[in-house]
């Protein structure tokens, strides 16, 4: 059975975007985010399909987008998250990259998360949702400054 893994970087505040794009410059998240989901079914909403501007390379890029008509060329058309997890039923791991919506909608079918919490406050207008810390144990962090001096962890949890 294919594990349901979020991936997503979020200040204190559970911010992840504004505008369609990342509140801030992170270059070891971005690597850090290639390096966990090479090889793997990635699943995103339109929003975030087009911010990409192409298809992830080295994975499997799958859309969820509401309208049948949809072409995400380079990636795979799913009208629903339940859709786009059946396309991905052989992979040992599929990974949610956003957007807020279906980071919402996928959460309760998630067994993992790879968070990458930003120090700080940032300006923006889509959020992680809230998670019960009694539904996930935090299971490795590592903490580390950026070149630009921003401190972040990277954070991976486990639903107990």
């Amino acid at each position: 059975m294919t594990i349901l893994s979020l991936i997503a970087a979020m200040d204190r505040e559970r911010l992840i975007g504004r505008d369609n794009a990342l509140p801030w410059h992170l270059p070891e998240d971005l690597r850090h985010f290639k390096t966990t989901t090479l090889g793997k079914p990635v699943i995103m909403g339109r929003k975030t399909w087009e911010s990409l501007g192409r298809p992830l390379p080295g994975r499997r890029n799958i859309v969820v987008s509401r309208n049948a008509g949809y072409r995400a060329d380079g990636g795979e058309l799913a009208t629903s998250l339940e859709a786009a997890l059946a396309l991905c039923a052989d992979a040992e791991e599929a990974f949610v990259i956003g957007g807020a919506e279906l980071y919402r909608q996928a959460l309760p079918l998630a067994q993992r998360m790879y968070l990458t919490e930003v120090d700080g406050r940032h300006e923006g207008d889509a959020w992680f949702p809230d998670f019960p810390a009694d539904q996930w144990r935090e299971t490795a962090r590592e903490a580390h400054v950026s070149a630009g001096g921003i401190g972040f962890a990277f954070v991976r949890y486990e639903r107990r």
